[in-house]
């Protein structure tokens, strides 16, 4: 296998696994709620009796499609004594054309073996250039021609908001002027959530998200206690907007060093 494949699929399975903690699923064609009477509106999808995950997923997608945002993710995973046991971020920068943006996807984990994985990566739609550590050979800096969708399949983090919708029963908590606080205690269909690896039996839930009037879920927080490898842990999954109309995706200074490869070399 070559370098540039062992990029391309080391890329796409890391980030794959951080950039989405839920499984595919279909576009959802949006209906706008209705207004009630108080004056204090709710977002599409949210309602005084039910929360509709793939409406609500689908309207943060789609308005975060006309701007320019930073979105950030993290994931650790405790044993009972609260050590951690790995402990992920990501950072993605989306220019307002969704072609070209940028991250940084950090790893490290004490399970087996010490272990960090740091990626590095901008895509301008045309081609993909990554910069990787790898133990045997350095750091390695890498571009390849963009197929399909590029580097991150799930920009917005769509699939993440409706998994963890149609998983956990949500209500509303609190609306305000700003918009509204969802919450969640009871799991209805826990295998919509795409555990960890080796993490399966997720129970004892909580999740909190806050869901601005114009749909758009500005933060998350999801945590449950689950079994690997025959010990309890905890589980916490952590998403934040920041940055919505004045982020700015520049072209790092290490593509410039990169070494162009294809499929076939």
């Amino acid at each position: 296998m070559t370098r540039a494949v062992v990029a391309v699929v080391t890329l796409a399975l890391v980030l794959a696994g951080c950039s989405g903690f839920v499984q595919q699923d279909s576009p959802e064609t949006v209906t706008p709620a209705a207004v009630p009477t108080d004056g204090v509106g709710y977002p599409p999808g949210v309602s005084d009796d039910a929360v509709v995950p793939s409406t609500l997923a689908s309207t943060h997608e789609r308005t975060l499609a006309t701007t320019n945002y930073t979105l950030v993710t993290r994931q650790w995973v405790t044993d009972s004594n609260g050590t951690v046991l790995r402990r992920s971020n990501h950072t993605r920068y989306v220019a307002v054309n969704k072609t070209t943006y940028a991250g940084q996807f950090r790893q490290n984990g004490t399970e087996l073996n010490t272990f960090t994985t740091r990626i590095d990566y901008w895509t301008n739609g045309s081609i993909v250039a990554a910069q990787y550590d790898e133990r045997a050979n350095g750091r390695n800096r890498v571009t390849w021609p963009v197929r399909d969708d590029g580097p991150v399949s799930d920009l917005s983090e769509r699939r993440t908001i409706r998994g963890v919708g149609e998983a956990v029963a949500l209500s509303v908590a609190d609306r305000s002027d700003s918009g509204v606080v969802l919450v969640g205690t009871r799991f209805r269909n826990p295998d919509r959530l795409n555990t960890p690896l080796f993490v399966n039996d997720p129970r004892n839930v909580s999740v909190r998200l806050r869901v601005s009037h114009d749909g758009t879920v500005s933060a998350f927080r999801l945590a449950f206690d689950a079994e690997r490898s025959d010990r309890q842990v905890r589980v916490t999954q952590e998403m934040r907007l920041r940055q919505i109309g004045s982020t700015t995706v520049r072209q790092p200074e290490w593509v410039e060093n990169t070494t162009q490869r294809s499929f076939q070399d």
